[in-house]
C-alpha cells in the first residue's frame, strides 16, 4: 500500500463525509450528525494518537456503509455512558450493528452524544465490537 493510495482514499473519503451532513435513525429517533470529530476519530485513537495507516484505511473504506447501519438498524446492540471529568459531562455511547452491503456484511456503528448535544457519528468497525471501560 502506497502514501499515494492512502491519501487519494482519505481525500475521497473526507470530501465524500463533508457532505453527508446527517442522517436520520429511526432506531434511536433521532439524526446523527456527522462533524468533523468523527472524521478525526478514524485517524486518530482516544488519547490523539494516529492510528496505522492500514487502520485508517480499513475504517475509511467502511465508512459509506455506515449510512445503510444507521438507517436499518433495527435495534441498538450496545449502550453505556459515563461522566467525563475533563469536561465536566456525561458521554454516551451507542453502538448499532447490521448486516449491510453488496457482500451482506456485518458493521458495527459507534454514535456518541456529549451531554445535550448531538448525537454524533464516532467510529465503525467490521464484525466486532470493541467494549472497553465500559462503552465500544
Amino acid at each position: 500500500m502506497s502514501k499515494e493510495n492512502y491519501l487519494e482514499l482519505r481525500n475521497k473519503r473526507e470530501a465524500w463525509y463533508k457532505t453527508i451532513g446527517k442522517v436520520y435513525c429511526p432506531c434511536l429517533q433521532s439524526s446523527v450528525v456527522f462533524n468533523s470529530k468523527g472524521f478525526y476519530h478514524m485517524r486518530y485513537d482516544g488519547t490523539g494518537t494516529i492510528r496505522h495507516i492500514r487502520e485508517q484505511m480499513y475504517k475509511m473504506g467502511l465508512l459509506p456503509l455506515a449510512i445503510p447501519v444507521i438507517k436499518n438498524a433495527s435495534k441498538i446492540y450496545h449502550y453505556s455512558n459515563e461522566y467525563s471529568k475533563n469536561i465536566g459531562k456525561y458521554v454516551h455511547y451507542w453502538a448499532l450493528r447490521e448486516v449491510v452491503g453488496k457482500q451482506q456484511t456485518t458493521v458495527t456503528v459507534i454514535l456518541r452524544k456529549v451531554g445535550t448535544g448531538n448525537l454524533t457519528f464516532h467510529s465503525i468497525m467490521k464484525n466486532r465490537c470493541k467494549i472497553q471501560n465500559g462503552h465500544p
